[in-house]
């Protein structure tokens, strides 16, 4: 995969389609990397220039220096650079749980780089306790011997069904490399960003054209959660990916892709 340097920071990412398409750009959640959108690329390469890539920390782009108080707009501004880098002045842009935290940002402060956005088992702002819940886990995965082996462990189980990994162990045991790969670091610092946020005081605000998608047994972002965001943002469109838990594009491809083309076909 190429790398490229942006504002000082090596970052790892994919360029498929042709190059005179509009930009249609993927980004992955919290402890997750581009990997996690390779159902997608495939299907929407023909017609778009198709961009997927890895946050700071994540799969093969550094961690770089964190400030101190690391926020989501930092984030977003890696992925500005990248797009400048690239020659991308707008985008469709499509976020999936963190990736998605960011999309807030890009409507609310950069809304003239965006085509569209697309909101995927996300939310705006963290529910009461959730700040402490995460750093506690930071401090266990920091105690453990196990270290990143333990937040697989932890996570995919709050993530998936159940039976995920008897379903489908090839693609469970990839989920599990990326988040075994990740460094608690990495994993703390978007922690404290993804708590800050406070996006749900200017959903109104919002007036890029905007779709919600939602997995229908999502623990950590339902569809009743989800519900705010296709209500409250003006002409928001909307999906709920059935059986599909907090990786709606990972775990069911066919209908996360089929939804999200409804979306594009209107471009």
């Amino acid at each position: 995969m190429p790398k490229i340097n942006v504002n000082g920071l090596e970052t790892n990412y994919t360029l498929d389609g042709p190059d005179d398409a509009p930009a249609l750009t993927f980004v992955p959640g919290q402890s997750f990397t581009l990997e996690t959108w390779a159902g997608q690329v495939p299907a929407f390469r023909d017609r778009f220039r198709v961009l997927t890539l890895d946050l700071r920390g994540h799969g093969g782009t550094a961690l770089g220096s964190i400030k101190e108080e690391m926020t989501l707009a930092d984030l977003a501004q890696d992925i500005l650079g990248l797009w400048n880098e690239l020659g991308i002045e707008k985008s469709h842009y499509v976020g999936k749980s963190l990736g998605g935290m960011i999309a807030y940002e890009m409507a609310l402060a950069h809304a003239d780089r965006l085509h569209s956005v697309t909101f995927v088992a996300t939310q705006g702002q963290m529910p009461d306790g959730s700040l402490e819940r995460m750093r506690g886990y930071v401090e266990d995965f920091r105690s453990s011997e196990r270290k990143m082996g333990l937040a697989a462990e932890r996570l995919l189980a709050r993530y998936l069904p159940a039976d995920y990994a008897t379903r489908e162990p090839e693609k469970f045991a990839q989920l599990e490399r990326s988040i075994t790969a990740l460094s608690v670091e990495s994993y703390a610092y978007t922690t404290e960003a993804l708590n800050r946020m406070r996006y749900d005081e200017r959903l109104e605000d919002i007036k890029v054209p905007t779709m919600v998608i939602a997995g229908e047994i999502d623990a950590p972002t339902p569809p009743a959660r989800m519900e705010v965001y296709r209500d409250r943002i003006p002409g928001a469109k909307w999906a709920v990916i059935p059986g599909a838990a907090h990786l709606p594009n990972f775990e069911k491809p066919e209908a996360f892709n089929e939804a999200l083309a409804g979306f594009l076909d209107a471009f």
